[in-house]
């Protein structure tokens, strides 16, 4: 082979290797952006449980409360 090819090879190399580490930044960026919403999704699932719970609260202990209230009256 010739020199040419030789350096022409090597540019091409060079340019895989910039572009792989665009690549890799852009990844860790994109693993980074997802760890925050995965985050914020946890965040809004427990949310979610603590107003199921108190949903579940109130419709057991609403009755019983005007029940005895009904009662005593």
């Amino acid at each position: 082979m010739s020199e040419e090819k030789h350096t022409e090879i090597i540019a091409h190399l060079t340019q895989l290797s910039e572009r792989q580490f665009t690549l890799f930044k852009s990844i860790n960026k994109i693993e980074r952006h997802l760890d925050r919403i995965n985050g914020k999704v946890d965040k809004h699932e427990k949310d979610i449980i603590v107003i199921q719970t108190y949903g579940a609260i109130g419709v057991i202990a609403l009755p019983i409360i005007v029940n005895l209230i009904m009662r005593m009256i």
